[in-house]
């Protein structure tokens, strides 16, 4: 019943919707649902219809009734004393019939980031509301202030930091940035300014009030010092771990932006990461590209860009700051702030409206990140190609987060490259040798390697595979198995 019904409606079943029987009246709580649909994706309010868990129940509504209903909604819609905003018309609200049964059906677009927060009341502290799979919530103060913040058409990364001098700026990271770029763009008219017209010319740095310069945010968070960026965001921080099954190890490798023996700020964060998160990526011996090895191939040009993406789009106001961790072969990478486009649009591509845009095309200069709202394509392309599982998006509206997790492995396909080895030898041969190279190439770097170490590195879910392989290697010749039980070890 409940499905015919949502089939009546042009409903899914995952579509969101808040169905209230409405027999006393026009419900209160249906403005805490209009506040939170508008703030979220959007919906569907049902009056007159019961939902259980898994079924529905439609009373319905007379005409009388929904006559008065709509009258009454407009009404309060409209009175910006009791609803910040209106963002519907006409054809939002209207009655339909389901089976013998009328009903009144109110779809609530998602509204623009120009328009959010829609609140309820005077307040927008006390009075707005967001949604998520366990219903309505109240929004904090900082979701808030982050909503209004998102109005602005103008870049708030390139707003000048007036109470800041260049000198806040690291000069090597500066330094290591335009080695980049001119590598990228020889004969590029800026390889021969000053730093200080080149940051200008970034949009790193602007003439302040007294005629000299400082540092924009995009500036000051791309090239600053950590304790200086925290002065603007407090709450401001980087953090990259490799964590294991081991619980008696916390990780096996840290970094952040608070050690104090670096930069901390997030282009020396990015250089740090990006080659420790991409080193589970195997990409097999035997390829070749017009007749060279290929080492790197798009999944890499992905993981780059979810990196430099997070960095771009996050809410640095925002709590716990970015943070990605690898543990074996899967990886997540978190940051503040909500996505300001509809899921639809951030799936679809080309507008990714990023929150900070002067901060991705700083990336972008040196062959980083996608201006256009591409990335998230470039990434589901790419793990597609190796028949990888599906990258994970989670959008936590509770939290203010987005949340991408990833898994790697063994690199199976390369557009433009081939297996020089043998012509005729099929995929599932070509994937094994491959293996073999990897686990020859650990040995020669570091003595000796362990099944366990192999089955990581040959991406089997247990020992019992990368034994096999082993095995078959020691026939060839090309290892040796030393020791016995636990302590065995194999070497060339």
């Amino acid at each position: 019943m409940k499905h015919e019904i949502l089939n009546e409606l042009n409903l899914v079943e995952d579509h969101e919707r808040e169905c209230k029987l409405a027999t006393g009246g026009l419900p209160e709580s249906i403005w805490e649902t209009y506040s939170s649909f508008a703030n979220t994706n959007g919906g569907t309010i049902l009056l007159g219809i019961r939902e259980h868990r898994d079924s529905f129940t439609v009373e319905g509504l007379t005409d009388k009734q929904i006559v008065k209903y709509q009258k009454d909604f407009w009404s309060t819609l409209n009175d910006r004393n009791k609803v910040s905003k209106n963002i519907l018309l006409n054809h939002h609200v209207r009655p339909v019939t389901v089976g013998e049964k009328k009903i009144l059906r109110i779809d609530v677009p998602a509204a623009d980031r120009h328009d959010k927060p829609v609140y309820i009341g005077t307040d927008p502290m006390k009075g707005t509301y967001k949604r998520d799979y366990e219903g309505d919530f109240l929004c904090t103060e900082e979701a808030v202030r982050a909503m209004f913040a998102d109005q602005r058409d103008v870049s708030g990364d390139v707003e000048v930091l007036e109470e800041f001098g260049l000198d806040v700026l690291n000069k090597d990271t500066i330094k290591g940035y335009r080695i980049i770029f001119e590598q990228l763009h020889s004969g590029h008219p800026w390889n021969a300014l000053e730093n200080d017209e080149f940051l200008m010319k970034l949009r790193a740095a602007a003439k302040n009030k007294n005629g000299t310069l400082s540092p924009t945010i995009a500036g000051l968070l791309f090239f600053g010092e950590a304790y200086h960026i925290t002065e603007v965001f407090p709450n401001y921080f980087l953090d990259y771990r490799e964590e294991c099954d081991d619980k008696a190890v916390r990780w096996l490798f840290r970094t952040h932006s608070n050690e104090g023996d670096w930069s901390g700020n997030i282009y020396d964060f990015f250089c740090k990461v990006r080659t420790r998160m991409d080193d589970d990526v195997a990409v097999p011996f035997a390829n070749r590209r017009d007749g060279y090895r290929v080492d790197r191939v798009d999944v890499h040009d992905a993981l780059e860009e979810a990196l430099a993406n997070a960095l771009a789009h996050a809410n640095y106001y925002g709590r716990r700051g970015i943070l990605v961790v690898k543990k074996g072969k899967e990886l997540s990478i978190s940051n503040p702030g909500t996505i300001r486009v509809t899921k639809e649009e951030f799936y679809a591509g080309g507008n990714s409206d990023p929150r900070n845009p002067n901060i991705l095309k700083m990336f972008g200069f040196v062959n980083v990140g996608e201006r256009a709202g591409s990335g998230v394509d470039k990434i589901m392309t790419a793990w597609a190609e190796q028949n990888w599982k599906k990258p994970e998006f989670d959008f936590s509206e509770r939290s203010d987060r987005v949340t991408l997790k990833l898994e790697v492995g063994q690199v199976v396909y390369i557009p433009g490259a081939a297996d020089i080895r043998n012509e005729n030898t099929n995929q599932t041969e070509a994937i094994a040798l491959s293996k073999e190279d990897k686990i020859l190439e650990y040995i020669r770097q570091n003595g000796s390697i362990s099944s366990q170490k192999a089955a990581d590195i040959g991406g089997y879910k247990s020992k019992t595979g990368a034994r096999k392989l082993l095995d078959k290697m020691i026939e060839k010749g090309l290892i040796t198995k030393i020791g016995n039980g636990p302590a065995t070890k194999y070497v060339i």
